[in-house]
């Protein structure tokens, strides 16, 4: 948002803007849609000017230390999808067959490197590890320093997707 800009005039803006997205989205110009449309937009604009923090963030430059992880490192994951896919489609086989899979928890210790110890590597971790089709990442735990995860089948690959082998 324009620093320049009083409150009043932010909030225009973002009422302006809500409205402009609400009759993008109903597509028509019948009189109840624009008021219901108004007061929406009115709703969001105020909600929008209670949470907004002013200046800047406060670590702007922390996840840009996540790219050191290098292309190996955030490649593995996606070369992990066409092997997972199979894994998963042979247990959706086996389960049509009437044999259930057994799907299994792993805890490991978690012990992330420099660029992966930020609120922002944790989500890294955490989206990355779930996004082939047999894991989900369940959370990451640093008090404790662990890292949970359910598979549907159990496989013998590392449960940190990002850990430098």
């Amino acid at each position: 948002m324009p620093s320049h800009l009083s409150a009043a005039g932010r909030w225009f803006l973002r009422w302006g803007l809500l409205m402009a997205l609400w009759l993008a989205l109903v597509d028509t110009k019948q009189w109840p849609e624009l008021v219901a449309g108004g007061v929406a937009a009115a709703i969001g604009a105020t909600a929008a000017a209670l949470i907004v923090r002013p200046g800047r963030p406060k670590t702007p430059g922390k996840s840009l230390e996540l790219l050191r992880l290098g292309p190996r490192r955030l490649g593995r994951p996606l070369a992990r999808l066409v092997v997972d896919t199979g894994i998963v489609t042979a247990a959706l086989v086996r389960a049509l067959t009437g044999r259930r899979p057994r799907g299994s928890f792993r805890v490991v210790r978690y012990a992330p490197d420099a660029p992966r110890r930020s609120a922002a590597g944790r989500a890294v971790t955490e989206i990355w590890g779930s996004l082939t089709p047999n894991r989900y990442v369940i959370g990451t735990d640093d008090d404790e320093g662990i890292l949970m995860v359910h598979e549907l089948v159990r496989s013998d690959e590392p449960i940190d997707p990002l850990a430098d082998r």
